[in-house]
């Protein structure tokens, strides 16, 4: 595993750019040349899921600011996500670096606790959703959120952190016949919105870019050579 920081002002704009241009992609996707969709059949789903399962190798890159208008981004290289068959249908984010929240919490046990904590699995489920007569389909995954236990202030502490951003594009049916079902879209994003524990919110974290808001923003890029 490789971890390496960086921070800049032309970074911070790049980055932007980056989200704001991925947003722009999604929007084109979902309204560009009105094609014919259709609902798909048990059977379709099923196979669909046999050839988008397997594990897949990438990075995190995760942006976070500060609150005080810095912002800086970490990248963790070899890093995996597993795609499931229908039985499941989930996308799993395998070794989930939690412990990076805590140069944004302003908890300062919790902060602590954060930056001891193990990486975690979890999983987002995802759906298909309609299907193009060329064979191309919709298809989405929605994280909502990672349970974590810490101990700090002489106590455990059974937290969940929500999570937020659906994630929708268009799988090409040429490019899951390559065995590359994600060639057009890989990178797959997300952000931690807040910090629970029970019904009481411990600390909320901006989904938009504010140089006075804390942020927490996580890309997991896929492997180009996938």
């Amino acid at each position: 595993m490789r971890l390496s920081y960086s921070s800049s002002s032309n970074e911070k704009n790049m980055m932007r750019k980056i989200l704001f241009a991925l947003l722009a992609v999604l929007a084109f996707a979902g309204c560009s040349s009105d094609p014919v969709l259709r609902g798909m059949t048990t059977q379709q789903k099923e196979s669909y899921a046999k050839a988008i399962a397997g594990e897949y190798a990438g990075t995190y890159i995760i942006i976070y600011g500060d609150g005080a208008g810095g912002m800086k981004t970490v990248k963790i290289a070899n890093s995996q996500m597993s795609v499931t068959d229908l039985t499941l249908h989930s996308v799993c984010f395998r070794r989930f670096p939690v412990g990076q929240l805590s140069h944004v919490v302003m908890d300062g046990a919790l902060a602590e606790a954060l930056a001891g904590a193990a990486d975690v699995d979890f999983m987002a489920d995802y759906r298909f959703y309609d299907l193009q007569d060329n064979g191309d389909v919709n298809w989405g995954f929605e994280p909502v959120a990672i349970p974590l236990t810490l101990h700090y202030g002489g106590a455990d502490h059974h937290l969940m952190l929500k999570l937020s951003s659906s994630n929708y594009f268009q799988l090409q049916k040429a490019s899951i016949d390559a065995g590359q079902p994600f060639a057009e879209r890989g990178v797959f994003q997300f952000a931690v919105v807040g910090i629970y524990e029970g019904d009481t919110l411990l600390q909320e974290f901006d989904g938009v870019w504010q140089d006075t808001q804390r942020e927490f923003l996580v890309y997991f890029q896929l492997d180009k050579e996938q």
